[in-house]
């Protein structure tokens, strides 16, 4: 399994789902993620958003992906959310649907979120197990 892999199965979700964990209690939701050239996730969410307070208090996540052949890729990962204008620019150029919530870059509300990968696992539709892919 590559990375390639990995790259087709994200971009063939529909939509993705971000698992967060606070005081023991796994929180998941939608979640739309773009997955950069080199391997890291970048998304958006507002400074309102109680993500954001779970991310700073536990940067560990995972982000389940399933394309329309229930074919899965989960990415683990730890979050930043240090993204300054220069990625939230390129956020917004590379997914227009942000543009509906941010005015720009410079946004207030606006805060990027960006994974690094710790662990990616795949798996195919039907009874299985994960297969590793090398981060």
């Amino acid at each position: 399994m590559s990375m390639k892999r990995v790259r087709e199965i994200v971009e063939g979700a529909r939509v993705s789902y971000l698992a967060t964990s606070v005081e023991d209690q796994p929180r998941v939701r939608p979640m739309s993620c773009l997955l950069m050239e080199d391997g890291r996730l970048w998304s958006s969410t507002y400074t309102a958003s109680g993500k954001v307070a779970e991310f700073e208090a536990n940067a560990k996540v995972e982000v389940c992906f399933l394309d329309d052949k229930f074919v899965q890729a989960r990415i683990e990962g730890l979050v930043s959310l240090a993204g300054g204008p220069e990625q939230k620019k390129r956020l917004l150029e590379l997914n227009p649907k942000v543009a509906n919530h941010f005015a720009d870059e410079h946004d207030e509300k606006f805060v990027h979120i960006e994974i690094r990968p710790t662990r990616i696992r795949f798996k195919p539709s039907g009874f299985s197990e994960y297969e590793e892919v090398p981060v």
